[in-house]
C-alpha cells in the first residue's frame, strides 16, 4: 500500500443525508475540493478506500460526501476515522518549507560545526511560528522557526541545522 499521510479526523455525522463534518489538520481546507479519493482509518488499524462525493467549507468546517454512506446511521459508523490521502499527493511546499512529519525524526545537526547534536522529536504550532522540540543526547531543548536558532530545514537529508544560543 501507498504511504498515507492524516490530513483530517471524522468528527460526527452531519444531516441525515451521509455527510460527515471533519477536524482538519491542513492549512488549507480548499484542498478537500480536489480530492476525488480519501482513506480511512478506524481504532484498529483497518484501511478502507471511499470516493469524495462532495466537498462544502462552511463556517463550523469541512463536510464531505462520500460514496456509499448514504444516510445518517451509514455516516455515524465513521465517527473519529482519520482521513488519510497518499503522500504523493499531497501539495508541494515551497523550497525550505516542510511538512510536520517530515522534520519529526529529523537529525539536528550544528550549522557551524557540522556535528550531530540530537533529533526533533515533536513539531507544536503556536501563534508566533512553530516550535520544535529536539531531543539533544536525552535534554530536551525547544527551538522557534521564527527566531535565528533554525539555520534550514533540509528534507532531502533529513536534517535540521541550528546554530544553539548560548543556555543562559
Amino acid at each position: 500500500m501507498e504511504d498515507l499521510v492524516l490530513i483530517a479526523k471524522i468528527l460526527k455525522p452531519h444531516g441525515i443525508t451521509g455527510e460527515v463534518a471533519v477536524e482538519s489538520f491542513t492549512h488549507d481546507d480548499q484542498r478537500f475540493e480536489k480530492l476525488d479519493r480519501i482513506f480511512l482509518r478506524d481504532k484498529k488499524g483497518s484501511i478502507l478506500e471511499k470516493a469524495v462525493e462532495s466537498f462544502r467549507l462552511t463556517a463550523k468546517g469541512v463536510l464531505l460526501k462520500l460514496a456509499g454512506v448514504d444516510d445518517r446511521d451509514a455516516a455515524e459508523a465513521l465517527r473519529n476515522m482519520e482521513v488519510l490521502i497518499p503522500e504523493n499527493e499531497r501539495p508541494k511546499l515551497p523550497e525550505g518549507q516542510a511538512y510536520y512529519d517530515e522534520i519529526a525524526g529529523m537529525t539536528v545537526i550544528d550549522d557551524e560545526s557540522g556535528e550531530e547534536l540530537g533529533k526533533v522529536v515533536n513539531v507544536i504550532e503556536a501563534p508566533a511560528g512553530e516550535v520544535f522540540v529536539l531531543d539533544l543526547k536525552g535534554k530536551e531543548h525547544l527551538v522557534t522557526n521564527a527566531g535565528e536558532e533554525v539555520r534550514r530545514v533540509d528534507t532531502k537529508k533529513k536534517e535540521l541545522r541550528v546554530k544553539l544560543l548560548p543556555e543562559y
